[in-house]
């Protein structure tokens, strides 16, 4: 049986001859579903990418929390938790062959400093708990932390990324995660309140190091069973490739056939032919750009690995990274007895970044900063950020001449 809501609609896009292999009841699961949370993003948008990957043997993702520090990170939270640990009795300690130092200790602080008080306040909590459904085979995974309360439930995800900021709002992994534990609940109603955080300690966000977005029971209901389970479904069927903001952490950006095409097409293309475009044309090929991108990064990276590896690709070599000169041992003495003031800087107030962290800096923060327009760009339209709406030069003129009209 298909889920209720799902319908078959013609496959379109690159199509090619993989096929998605299901499990047999004898066969023993991945620890790592093909239809996982973690990839949900990805799969959604590009079902092809799911026999793409499994034709390979690839993993899900290469996101940045299934690297090994990511993985120790997690375990060293487990671990605090289930004995009843602070971080500082940890440091020096080794979770998945990393060695836990200071800055990693106090991000999983963070997260415990968080967690510890709505299991505190809790009816029943989870920790690294394993989550299913039987709407689809593929759907189980594990989620970071759970809170049950009377009339609502919490959800936890611990991000140990740097560079690439999570959103909790309407965020598939998390309400992925979320349903895993609701389906187990059939007497909760379709109203209670679902929480959705995410703990990044060591990734900046104007919106703090932990974000929340509220939901509802029913909502996420609605939304497994009427966008998700269809999209695990069409994998089986449809090889489209659909190139993305999702194509960041997709193992297979080298040998994408997509991804190759788009790059050979960009890398053949005349720049002073861009102007000639139509506005249609134009706004289709800037959707590509950041899949592009993403190409050329990981194309980056692994010359560089073959490089280092004694293994440069023809047209390469290794070299040092560019880098400004540094004092040597002492010299900024020698310096100073050698020049005397003119050697030194000049004090500086420091930015509102810096003077929000200090003790009653948000506040002041708040009230005496501000953001300037520094100039515009362009961005998607899945963007969070508004819109800005331009007025041409002749629409102002425009104005100006129809009010001065209204005015005589």
């Amino acid at each position: 049986m298909r889920p209720r809501g799902y319908t078959t609609p013609m496959a379109a896009g690159l199509r090619m001859t993989y096929k998605v292999e299901r499990c047999s009841p004898m066969t023993e699961r991945p620890k790592h579903s093909l239809l996982g949370a973690s990839g949900a993003e990805r799969w959604m948008a590009c079902p092809g990418s799911v026999a793409l990957l499994q034709e390979l043997r690839l993993p899900e993702t290469d996101e940045p929390d299934y690297t090994r520090e990511g993985n120790a990170l997690h375990e060293a939270a487990e671990h605090c938790l289930r004995t009843d640990a602070d971080t500082w009795e940890i440091v020096g300690q080794t979770f998945h062959e990393t060695v836990i130092d200071e800055p990693m200790a106090l991000a999983v602080q963070m997260y415990l400093d968080h967690v510890r008080p709505l299991a505190l306040a809790s009816s029943a909590f989870h920790i690294e708990f394993p989550v299913s459904s039987p709407v689809h085979e593929l759907f189980y995974g594990t989620l970071d932390f759970a809170a049950e309360h009377p009339d609502s439930l919490d959800i936890v995800d611990l991000k140990g990324g740097k560079g690439i900021i999570v959103d909790p709002d309407d965020n598939p992994q998390e309400k992925y995660y979320a349903f895993g534990l609701i389906d187990k609940h059939p007497e909760w109603p379709d109203t209670m309140e679902v929480r959705l955080h995410i703990v990044q300690p060591r990734g900046f966000s104007t919106l703090g190091p932990v974000r929340t977005w509220s939901t509802t029971v029913g909502e996420i209901r609605e939304w497994v069973h009427d966008t998700l389970v269809p999209a695990m479904f069409r994998t089986e069927y449809d090889n489209t490739l659909d190139p993305g903001p999702w194509c960041r952490f997709c193992p297979a950006k080298l040998v994408c056939p997509m991804l190759t095409s788009l790059f050979g097409a960009a890398s053949k293309a005349d720049p002073g032919a861009i102007v000639n475009l139509n506005d249609q044309s134009l706004g289709r090929s800037y959707q590509y750009l950041q899949a592009v991108e993403f190409y050329i990064k990981a194309m980056k990276d692994e010359t560089l690995r073959r490089g280092l590896s004694g293994h440069a690709p023809p047209g390469t070599k290794i070299v040092n990274k560019k880098a400004n000169r540094v004092w040597s041992p002492g010299a900024a003495d020698l310096a100073k007895a050698k020049f005397g003031e003119k050697a030194l800087t000049t004090a500086e107030v420091k930015g509102p970044a810096a003077i929000e962290k200090l003790p009653g800096g948000a506040e002041f923060v708040r009230e005496h900063a501000h953001t300037p327009q520094t100039g515009y760009t362009v961005a998607l339209e899945s963007d969070p950020r508004e819109a800005v709406i331009v007025q041409t030069a002749s629409e102002a003129f425009g104005n100006i001449a129809k009010a001065i009209q209204e005015i005589e």
